[in-house]
């Protein structure tokens, strides 16, 4: 294994948790309550539940190869030829998504914050940073973040107590409205962002110290997370209505605008961005952290940090042309989670009946 840092399972449930909330809580809400209306906080609970049933599947396919990434088992159950063809697969899958979201990160600084920067310059900056946590190591990373987290979950707790006051709990109703049909629809729908995304763990999984403890670790970690998207998209139809709050880009983010208690506590957007910024920086880091190690371990290299740099300055390039605006973003989510389907649930599936069967045999 190319990785020789080591991570702790509680180490493990914070990068689960935050990498849901990253790049989720600006986009996911509005999205499902242009779906579900008014029950969209319930297609988001059951999508935690459809979640939880996948990461069931990663625990079982991962704790039959505690020592080995996703890459590696692919060719040990597979062969090399096959097996390579399917790393080659997630790496692009995981490249791809890297440049996607660091796409987002651009669109809503130029959009929401500094219309008049280059998005250039800020696709440059985030991915140096990002190059530099990959550098560093998969440890040092996870320690930093660990030091941040509590500080992201105290100033959710500020944000949503600051919120309280504008809570009008009759626009949750009437519940069920349009029956249970819209729900279901609305949470099979949300499921490739973040839930089909959590193959990606599967790369992280051997590096959890504890295997026995890192399984119920990412179980936590998806709760977790699910949990805080539930309960922003439910503040968001409280606060806002589902009219406002579907035709919002950033509905999150425009609840932080509108915060105004007495006239002292008010405009406190940058706690949101915050929160926003930094998860979303572990996920990016995740997923280009993934893409490099694939590629490492398809090359068989003995070190795989040499292709930081270059993979970087493509991603760059390509972050720049995945999406030419946000209009092209939020089509791009209509057929996402179709795209995730297969790296996110058919090939793991394959590959735990596979190796059952050849371990049978």
């Amino acid at each position: 294994m190319l990785e020789k840092g080591k991570i702790s399972p509680h180490q493990f449930t914070i990068m689960v948790a935050s990498f849901i909330v990253g790049g989720s809580i600006l986009y996911v809400p509005s999205g499902l309550i242009h779906s579900a209306k008014q029950d969209a906080w319930l297609a988001n609970i059951l999508a935690v539940g459809l979640g939880l049933l996948l990461v069931l599947l990663f625990n079982t396919l991962g704790s039959r190869f505690p020592t080995m990434n996703l890459a590696e088992y692919s060719e040990k159950i597979f062969g090399k030829p096959l097996g390579k063809i399917i790393s080659l697969l997630y790496f692009t899958y995981f490249f791809l998504s890297t440049a996607n979201f660091v796409r987002q990160i651009g669109d809503f600084v130029i959009i929401q914050i500094l219309p008049d920067t280059p998005i250039l310059a800020i696709h440059f900056l985030f991915i140096i940073i990002i190059i530099m946590g990959v550098r560093y190591g998969l440890e040092p990373f996870s320690r930093a973040f660990e030091i941040f987290f509590p500080f992201i979950l105290l100033l959710f707790i500020i944000f949503i107590i600051s919120i309280f006051p504008m809570f009008q709990f009759q626009q949750l109703q009437p519940i069920l409205g349009n029956g249970m049909k819209p729900v279901i629809g609305t949470a099979i729908k949300s499921l490739g962002t973040p839930y089909l995304q959590l193959v990606l763990f599967l790369m992280v999984f051997p590096a959890v110290n504890q295997t026995t403890i890192a399984k119920k670790s990412f179980m936590l970690g998806t709760v977790i997370g699910g949990s805080v998207l539930s309960l922003v998209t439910m503040v968001s139809i409280l606060c806002l209505g589902t009219y406002f709050s579907e035709s919002q880009q950033f509905v999150s983010y425009v609840l932080a605008l509108k915060i105004n208690i007495g006239g002292i506590w008010q405009r406190i957007e940058a706690v949101m961005a915050f929160i926003w910024f930094t998860t979303t920086y572990i996920k990016i880091t995740l997923y280009f952290y993934a893409s490099v190690l694939c590629m490492g371990q398809i090359l068989k290299l003995k070190e795989f940090k040499c292709l930081t740099f270059p993979l970087g300055f493509i991603t760059l390039i390509l972050s720049l042309i995945v999406n030419k605006n946000i209009v092209e973003s939020d089509q791009q989510a209509e057929w996402w989670t179709a795209f995730s389907l297969p790296f996110g649930l058919f090939i793991p599936l394959l590959l735990l009946v596979v190796g059952m069967v050849r371990k049978k045999r």
